[in-house]
């Protein structure tokens, strides 16, 4: 919890969270968006329909996906790490939104020591001067979520320490909360927002951002991370100090370098960092499954002996054994120019939520290749353009690809930038090459191919020791007249929930019109203490009847209103 003093009363969080509601609706609006709040439900309730908001005069030249990446800044920590998430997205948004939202930094103030002394001194229980025998009051870096200090502890060793900003946490749970009722009104309201699953997009948005919030996993990631580093290779990250460090409060050794984004390209510094980068992320990727997800220059360190320094492992992606074999294979189809088994990788990268056309899917995936593929060389063919076109092919054919793989994506990408800028000249194929052989050697290992067949034979025998049993059944039923054949008619099948809400909400009219009647006629009679005790509790549970109509009517549209999100504002 943040801060000093008493906590909030449940009313005071849900006025805080109503005028936090107001202000997003109201920077919507001037973002030009309004419109979009038009179409909900609850549109005309917040703007006159006569005269629907037309924006901010000074926005109106700039591009859908400039306004809305400036809207996310605006609105805070909460949204511009939305919007760094939803840079990660190729398969839901189109290029341009991709970029604009490439450029949210996070523009936080400096926090006072005094704050920063008390986060530390509650979170790890302990004066200070008792915990470290330097601690530099200057911070060091600066950003939405936490602040970093220069200290050195008493064993003598120079260490970074993460200080979380007091009252973030309760601050981004409060816009959580509302990212899921708006959420649900959008996917209520507007058609396309079902297609996307905004509320699925909230969902693993709260996951990541709740996860970073915890400097717990941050360690265990370093700590994981730093067990996977090959010896052989000039890449370290900083050790972290668990006993310095707690949810808000992480410790970890100080690395003496420079960011890498302040070399000069072509640089001999820079082909080393280069090649060292690359080796990191085929190795992390290809072999260990576990992987920086956000590795730009800022996160990237190097020093003058040439060592390279990966730190900020708040996100991080992690691939299964399986799905490391279906990149491996996804490789292999490429330089081969299979789009047969690219398309069908495709769809085991995800989970279609329609039927696929197969024949028209490979001749999407054929294009793509021809389109980006071509080259002589690999140092020449545009991967993430290619990552680019693979994503947007998904979503074209409504195949919702894995959380694993938006993130690998956007690490890719963001490496192949600084490839690009540092040395393009670099042999990506030398390099990979090495990775992508022990992976195959480990396919096609006796023990990988027997671990294989193992799994293929257990599933066979299972079924055949079942399908004596089911047939038994199936005949027993034959005979007996017990078999049923149910007709699919989702239409249908809809209808008695429908008309179970419709009288739900039939009942509720009634109560709430029974309880106005009954209010106005006690406010009408002769005044009495009594009498006016009753009316208030009438009138009280009359507005509480009503707001759950018009709440189920906004937010339901024919769907059964669901009651966690709104639960959730109470919750603090």
């Amino acid at each position: 919890m943040s801060g000093t003093g008493a906590e909030p009363s449940i009313l005071g969080v849900a006025i805080r969270d109503l005028t936090r509601l107001q202000a997003v609706c109201v920077a919507v609006a001037r973002h030009g968006f309004g419109e979009i709040l038009m179409r909900t439900s609850l549109g005309p309730r917040v703007f006159d329909a006569a005269a629907p908001p037309e924006g901010d005069a000074s926005l109106r030249g700039a591009s859908a996906a400039v306004r809305f990446a400036d809207l996310l800044g605006g609105l805070g920590p909460t949204f511009i790490k939305l919007g760094q998430i939803l840079s990660m997205r190729r398969d839901l948004l189109p290029a341009d939104w991709i970029e604009a939202l490439k450029q949210l930094q996070d523009n936080a103030p400096v926090l006072g020591f005094e704050d920063v002394r008390g986060t530390i001194e509650a979170a790890l229980g302990a004066p200070l001067a008792r915990l470290f025998a330097e601690f530099d009051e200057t911070p060091l870096a600066t950003a939405s979520i936490a602040q970093a200090h220069r200290a050195r502890t008493h064993d003598g060793e120079a260490v970074v320490v993460k200080v979380q900003r007091p009252g973030i946490e309760d601050t981004m749970r409060g816009d959580l909360d509302l990212l899921y009722l708006s959420a649900q009104v959008l996917e209520a309201s507007i058609d396309e927002m079902q297609l996307m699953g905004v509320s699925q997009i909230v969902e693993e948005f709260e996951k990541g951002l709740l996860r970073e919030l915890d400097f717990g996993l941050e360690l265990a990631n370093m700590l994981a991370a730093r067990q996977l580093l090959d010896p052989e290779r000039h890449v370290t990250i900083p050790r972290p100090h668990p006993e310095l460090s707690a949810r808000t409060v992480l410790s970890m050794q100080f690395f003496e370098g420079r960011p890498l984004r302040e070399l000069a390209p072509g640089s001999e510094p820079a082909r080393h960092a280069v090649e060292e980068i690359v080796h990191a992320a085929c190795k992390q990727v290809m072999m260990d499954g576990l992987f920086h997800g956000d590795p730009h220059g800022g996160n990237i360190l190097i020093n003058a002996e040439g060592t390279v320094c990966l730190i900020d492992f708040g996100l991080v992606g992690e691939l299964s054994e399986a799905q490391r074999d279906e990149l491996v294979t996804l490789v292999l189809a490429t330089i081969a120019g299979d789009s047969a088994t690219l398309a069908r990788v495709l769809l085991r990268m995800g989970t279609p939520t329609q039927r696929v056309d197969l024949a028209a899917l490979r001749g999407e995936i054929e294009t793509i290749r021809e389109r980006f593929l071509t080259a002589s060389s690999l140092t020449d063919v545009d991967s993430a353009a290619f990552a680019e076109a693979f994503a947007e092919a998904a979503q074209r054919f409504r195949i919702k690809l894995a959380p694993e793989y938006s993130i690998l994506s956007k690490a890719l990408a963001t490496v192949e930038g600084i490839v690009r800028h540092l040395h393009p000249e670099v042999d990506l194929a030398a390099i990979s090459q090495p990775y992508l052989k022990e992976m195959m050697a480990r396919r096609l290992s006796p023990g990988g191919l027997a671990r294989e067949l193992l799994g293929d034979a257990s599933g066979a025998v299972s079924l055949v020791r079942e399908l004596p049993g089911q047939l038994d059944q199936l005949l027993h039923d034959l005979s007996t007249g017990n078999l049923q054949i149910h007709a699919v008619t989702p239409e249908l099948d809809e209808v008695p929930d429908l008309l179970h809400q419709l009288g739900g909400r039939l009942v509720l009219a009634a109560f709430a019109a029974a309880l106005t009647l009954a209010t106005a006629i006690l406010v009408a009679s002769e005044p009495s203490t009594l009498r006016t005790v009753l009316a208030w509790l009438s009138a009280l549970s009359a507005t509480g009847t009503w707001s759950i109509l018009l709440g189920w009517h906004a937010v339901g549209r024919g769907k059964p209103l669901r009651l966690r999100p709104l639960l959730r504002l109470f919750r603090r």
